[in-house]
């Protein structure tokens, strides 16, 4: 029968975990799962040429026996003459600051210290020595929290730039590999306390299930996140053709898609495609609650212009004519002052403006064909010109029309979509509006054969 280690190094090998000359942090917490870990990478260090750093956070919960930890760790890390990386973290008053549990307290801080260390570090990965009965409790709270298919899935191999390489043993026989090698590891108090959700899980609720309804439990979870992952992996895939399909405009803080071609896939693609578009801005799809993914999809549904549903403080949905538009983050006005002759590059867009004085015999015949380039009586501005974008209540008057208009309405004239018309600069002095840059100038400023100096508007 094969030792453990031939069968981890099958395995890393089998699902691409680690490669050579990989620079590895390994998370060990003097645990035997994290001391086992520890162990097996070590025996394959010099084979697979990896550069191995021992790192451990104190997460200042147990006082003398997290002392007594850190100081394990300390002579662990001697024996395998590896360098070692100590931090310590106060998670009761973190986790009374920001409202959360201990545990998840301790999570959110571990993760930091993990992503601080790889920035500071430059490894590749940071191995964890979670293990399969560690992913059958996940799987069982995500169930019981009413997590998605991804939920049931547990904990990924391989994301980011963290690595499981013991998913797939089990903690009898993590134990009984420290026992055959005699390797000394240590005990959490803190897993026995059920005053922890996961504790009270391992504890409590699987030997029940165990003793009164299917002995079996830990093979059936694990055989059903690996039938979750399968369908997590095909709707991902069939997600991102959709999102493929559907997209019309794909910027950092904007996102369009065709509200047609979303409403042609089933309901389960739809909400796996606002996952997708969460993933592209980096955010974590737990932002879309079950009651925010269906206020979504039926303001899809509904098709009502100018709709609007915030996902989160700075980020939105939005239907605006034949279009869903997601923003990242709320469009901001802009203002600022322009001298002539100087080039100045218009924000939200890749255009660049220039205001240049010229004579009226430099004036072309015909200059009313290029919406890029307007002409306007330089005599007729009030004050210091400016370029800004739309507010509410702006009026003009329309080139060759009499009465005053509101910009608003000259926008849904002319089929300005509504996620774009905040960002359209507009030419402005003390008197009021000069041209909505790219559209329209305004009647005040039109050239007469009684103007004397020019000025030319140009967007490039």
């Amino acid at each position: 029968m094969p030792t453990l280690i031939k069968i981890f190094e099958t395995f890393l090998a089998q699902h691409h975990l680690i490669k050579s000359n990989d620079y590895l942090l390994i998370a060990v917490s003097g645990g035997v799962d994290s001391v086992v870990l520890l162990d097996l990478l070590f025996q394959l260090k010099d084979k697979l040429k990896l550069k191995l750093e021992v790192i451990h956070l104190n997460h200042g919960i147990r006082e003398e026996e997290a002392l007594r930890d850190a100081k394990f760790v300390e002579q662990l890390v001697k024996k395998y003459q590896l360098p070692l990386v100590l931090e310590k973290v106060n998670v009761p008053d973190f986790s009374k600051q920001h409202r959360l549990s201990e545990e998840e307290g301790a999570r959110v801080l571990r993760y930091r210290f993990f992503k601080y260390i790889l920035g500071e570090t430059g490894a590749d990965w940071v191995a964890l020595g979670h293990h399969a009965d560690d992913q059958v409790e996940t799987v069982l709270d995500h169930f019981m929290r009413g997590s998605g298919i991804k939920g049931l899935c547990g904990m990924p191999f391989k994301r980011d730039k963290y690595l499981r390489p013991l998913l797939y043993v089990t903690r009898k026989e993590i134990e009984t590999y420290a026992d055959d090698l005699s390797l000394e590891y240590l005990i959490d108090s803190t897993n026995e306390m059920v005053k922890y959700r996961r504790n009270r899980i391992r504890h409590e609720l699987i030997p029940q299930i165990k003793e009164h309804f299917n002995p079996g439990i830990n093979t059936v979870v694990l055989r059903t996140a690996a039938i979750a992952d399968e369908v997590e992996e095909y709707l991902c895939s069939q997600a991102q053709t959709a999102l493929d399909e559907c997209l019309i405009y794909l910027k950092k803080n904007k996102i369009i898609l065709d509200i047609d071609s979303f409403l042609n896939y089933f309901t389960v693609i739809q909400k796996y495609v606002l996952f997708q578009i969460l993933e592209k801005w980096q955010v974590d799809r737990s932002l879309l609650t079950t009651e925010k993914i269906d206020r979504v999809l039926k303001l899809v549904q509904n098709r009502k212009p100018g709709k609007k549903i915030f996902l989160d403080s700075n980020k939105s949905v939005q239907i605006d004519q034949n279009k869903i538009v997601f923003f990242k983050t709320k469009p901001s006005d802009f203002e600022f002052e322009i001298k002539k002759n100087i080039e100045y590059s218009l924000p939200q867009s890749n255009l660049k403006f220039i205001a240049e004085d010229i004579d009226t015999e430099s004036l072309p015949q015909n200059f009313l064909t290029d919406p890029n380039i307007e002409y306007i009586d330089a005599e007729k501005i009030i004050g210091k010109l400016k370029i800004r974008n739309f507010r509410v209540g702006d009026k003009f008057r329309p080139l060759n029309m009499k009465g005053m208009k509101k910009v608003s309405d000259y926008f849904t004239d002319e089929k300005v979509p509504l996620h774009m018309r905040n960002e359209i600069p507009i030419l402005v002095c003390d008197s009021g509006i000069i041209w909505i840059i790219g559209y329209q100038i305004d009647n005040s400023y039109k050239i007469s054969d009684a103007s004397k100096l020019i000025l030319k508007l140009q967007v490039k």
